[in-house]
């Protein structure tokens, strides 16, 4: 089972997670909106708005670890004029943005297969970066961040959205059950697939706190840094500036 292969350490993590979102990706946004009663939609729109307010005019914007490319979508909506690339090391997943961009006739968002922890971007360039629930995923979060900040052009802004951790110990408690008593029932059933929807809360007790991972952005060389919390905590969203 997935906890068991946890505590005994994956050899390569990146291997094992993208085998695992693989399996569940064509059920991923049906079960993104179970776990979230449809509201995660909203808190990715609200990351756009607080990027967009650091920085309105861009030409080149990347959504790393993009998923299904709901993130980039939403960016779109507001920037269409901006060429944005979806990468990802997950080839189900584009296969599920490139259906959807074909449904809206999207021109300017662009996909690649890539893993950023192993492929080299120093070809690439934005003025904004946007990652969505996929940092904590990573095996080297770090080389990921200074990866980021080099290929950002100066006064370019990352928005990271991700699940946090609740300031309140009451909300922590309830949001605990419900991560790790429900979300996995709930994978079983309608993803067939327990033991991903196990991962993901076990993915948390190793994840940053909100001012840690401000901290290290500041680390990394960014000169601004900051984070609005949604739902108490449960949810941060990480605004940075070159």
């Amino acid at each position: 089972m997935i906890q068991t292969i946890i505590q005994s350490e994956v050899k390569d993590k990146s291997i094992f997670v993208n085998h695992m979102f693989a399996k569940i990706a064509y059920k991923y946004d049906l079960l993104n909106n179970l776990m979230t009663f449809g509201m995660h939609k909203a808190w990715k729109e609200k990351t756009i708005k607080l990027a967009l307010k650091e920085k309105k005019d861009f030409k080149n914007a990347i959504d790393l670890c993009s998923g299904t490319g709901n993130l980039a979508m939403i960016l779109n909506k507001y920037c269409p004029q901006a060429n944005i690339t979806c990468i990802d090391n997950c080839n189900e997943m584009l296969d599920i943005t490139k259906n959807k961009l074909n449904k809206l006739k999207l021109k300017n968002i662009s996909l690649k297969l890539l893993d950023i922890e192993k492929d080299d971007l120093k070809n690439h360039s934005a003025d904004l970066i946007t990652i969505g629930f996929g940092l904590r995923n990573l095996v080297n979060k770090e080389r990921c961040i200074e990866i980021i900040y080099k290929i950002l052009s100066k006064g370019g802004v990352l928005a990271c959205i991700d699940l946090g951790h609740p300031t309140n110990r009451i909300l922590e408690k309830v949001f605990y059950y419900y991560f790790f008593k429900i979300i996995p029932k709930l994978g079983e059933i309608f993803a067939k697939d327990k033991d991903a929807y196990t991962y993901l809360p076990t993915s948390l007790l190793s994840w940053y706190k909100q001012e840690e991972l401000k901290d290290l952005l500041l680390q990394k060389g960014f000169k601004k840094c900051f984070y609005k919390n949604v739902f108490g905590g449960i949810i941060a969203i990480h605004i940075a500036v070159k």
